[in-house]
């Protein structure tokens, strides 16, 4: 089912929902780019099974919602109360992987009242965060991208636009084999549900993915030492995409915090360990 959103400074965010719709609600921030589709077999069977209601949304310039040039990190928490009242939930567990788990800590810093507890999949770290060095262990075209956004904000847009013509160009089975050759351990039909989510997430133009990456260059607009809820961090000691010391950082950073760390594995967490994120979270929900 789909619900669009009227936030109080006039924009719309587009929210879907899956697995139990009588049952107890967990939202999923998904990553960058990636909208309010939700996918993955296990996922989705684990969420049914357990009585789990999956909420999900398309960040402000994704899909069906709104742009908010400019936003930060921790305004995603407005949205998300927003979204909670309109659809009458007063509590609900969090999720979320990649660049989905910076937006799943500021829930967790900035609703302690809203949100039990929260799983930060192969999340980041900020990128001002003392002691890491934030950009160490990235992909070389993964500097580049973000060297040329911090020198050439035009060359870099372009690039973005460039990257999206590509995204949008294929069908979702070629998407899904292409990132699959640059990430390894991924299964092929996962990629491919989540090509059909990029995509259409991309649909209206670069700018959610645009803001979602200068979001996660700049202050995020809180600090993960406020974080008073349960947070569980996992992450993979071989990640190509999000490098293990982001991970290594927040567990050593975010007061009370659980870490599951997986030495062997890159950044393809979510359908091997969802359904033991599912249980963790729910033995935290009071």
């Amino acid at each position: 089912m789909e619900w669009f959103v009227e936030t109080p400074d006039g924009r719309t965010l587009a929210v879907e929902d899956a697995g139990d719709r009588a049952g107890r609600p967990v939202m999923v921030h998904t990553g960058t780019p990636g909208g309010r589709r939700l996918y993955g077999p296990r996922t989705l069977a684990d969420a049914e099974r357990r009585g789990l209601r999956l909420i999900s949304y398309d960040r402000p310039g994704y899909g069906g919602s709104t742009p908010q040039p400019g936003r930060s990190t921790a305004d995603c928490a407005s949205d998300v109360r927003v979204i909670c009242e309109a659809l009458g939930i007063d509590r609900l567990a969090m999720w979320g992987l990649s660049g989905g788990g910076p937006h799943v800590l500021a829930c967790a810093a900035l609703l302690p009242d809203l949100v039990p507890a929260v799983a930060a999949l192969a999340s980041l770290a900020p990128y001002d965060a003392e002691g890491l060095d934030w950009l160490a262990g990235f992909s070389r075209a993964a500097l580049d991208e973000v060297r040329l956004m911090l020198t050439d904000k035009s060359g870099a847009r372009a690039l973005f636009e460039e990257d999206r013509e590509q995204l949008m160009g294929a069908p979702p089975a070629q998407v899904a084999l292409d990132l699959q050759a640059r990430m390894p351990g991924f299964d092929l039909a996962l990629l491919t549900d989540e090509a059909v989510s990029v995509q259409q997430a991309l649909e209206p133009g670069i700018e959610g993915a645009w803001d979602d990456c200068v979001a996660q260059m700049t202050p995020w607009g809180f600090e993960v030492a406020q974080i008073s809820v349960p947070v569980l961090v996992l992450h993979g000691g071989q990640d190509q995409a999000v490098p293990f010391s982001h991970g290594q950082w927040l567990a050593a950073h975010i007061p009370g915090v659980e870490a599951w760390f997986f030495e062997g594995e890159g950044h393809a967490l979510r359908e091997g360990h969802i359904v033991d994120v599912d249980a963790w979270l729910l033995d935290r929900w009071p």
